[in-house]
């Protein structure tokens, strides 16, 4: 991961380029007169697995379960 410093004026200009950039890792320090005044970086995204899906799916069906009448229950 490197660090860049732009100037609000580039960071127009270059707007698409510099989002690849933080796509790929880089944190870009945005300035104003040369005073840093915001930080741009990539978002950690939760790694998604089949377990974790699982997982997840199990536990909505079971909250599902225990909230519905008996009623509702189809045999067929």
């Amino acid at each position: 991961m490197t660090r860049k410093e732009v100037n609000i004026k580039s960071f127009q200009k270059n707007l698409s380029e510099l989002l690849n950039s933080v796509e790929q890792g880089d944190e870009i320090i945005l300035t104003k007169h040369d005073i840093p005044i915001a930080k741009i970086s990539p978002i950690d995204a939760p790694s998604i697995t089949l377990k974790n899906s699982f997982l997840t799916a199990r536990a909505i069906e079971t909250k599902r379960m225990h909230n519905t009448d008996a009623s509702e229950i189809w045999f067929g």
